[in-house]
């Protein structure tokens, strides 16, 4: 079972898993990309794949490389159909490329980050957020226009959070949010894989109530949603260009 895994892993990077999906997804921040490495605009080069163990699960997540970040396709725009087993494109990371973007170390990262207005029923809150590569200006963007959905939807973009310098609950990886580039909606009403089981390789249930209309502006702008993960986490939305760039992404359903 394990071998054929490994197989079918290996042949879905070998059909579409294409390097230039950085550069497409990073303009002006990664310079080039190939199927040996990337090299970002100020001359900080990183290979595609690392040497780390990444047979089982638990290796793969914890040891992800830029390779493994395009391992699985992100369904941009398609239906609220269940992922599968170990489905979560995008929530293999490897953190070196995001420390080298928007910054390495606590205060390198808040050097970065700006304030911007996001709108809610009752006025406007301020969130902090990354300037890099314009995230605070789509996340402003995406903010007008959910502000335009029917009330019914927009209330579950209400409880904003963006930027918290943290690890993600009981691993030593970084969250998307220490970097100013990832935020969470309606953290009371939504659904967490963690609430129902603790192990990555447990069998879960998925369950959802966010709206598809948010997810769908989110992912114009370059933001991926963690409903769409098998560990679902469906308050997330994280900036994922690379998973979204016009010929990386998959064609909704």
């Amino acid at each position: 079972m394990r071998t054929i895994w490994i197989l079918g892993t290996l042949l879905s990077v070998l059909a579409w898993g294409n390097p230039q999906c950085y550069v497409e997804g990073y303009p002006g921040l990664v310079a080039s990309a190939n199927e040996r490495e990337l090299t970002l605009a100020n001359g900080t080069s990183f290979p595609l794949r690392t040497d780390a163990p990444k047979r089982s699960w638990d290796e793969k997540i914890n040891n992800a490389d830029l390779a493994t970040q395009l391992e699985q396709r992100y369904d941009a725009g398609g239906s609220e159909t269940p992922p599968p087993y170990l489905f979560d494109p995008g929530r293999l990371r490897y953190q070196p490329f995001f420390q080298a973007l928007y910054g390495k170390t606590e205060k390198e990262i808040e050097k970065n980050l700006v304030t911007i207005e996001w709108p809610t029923l009752k006025g406007k809150a301020k969130l902090q957020v990354s300037r890099i590569g314009g995230v605070d200006k789509k996340l402003y963007a995406i903010g007008q226009e959910i502000a335009k959905l029917p009330k019914k939807e927009r209330i579950w973009a209400e409880g904003a959070a963006t930027y918290c310098y943290r690890v993600i609950k009981d691993t030593d990886r970084l969250s998307m949010h220490s970097f100013g580039i990832a935020i969470d909606l309606a953290p009371a009403t939504t659904q967490y894989w963690k609430d129902e089981a603790s192990a990555e390789t447990a069998k879960i249930g998925y369950k959802n109530t966010m709206p598809l209309s948010i997810v769908r502006i989110f992912e114009k702008h370059g933001f991926i949603w963690g409903g769409r993960w098998y560990h679902y986490d469906t308050m997330h939305f994280e900036y994922r260009p690379e998973l979204l760039a016009p010929s990386c992404v998959a064609k909704a359903d």
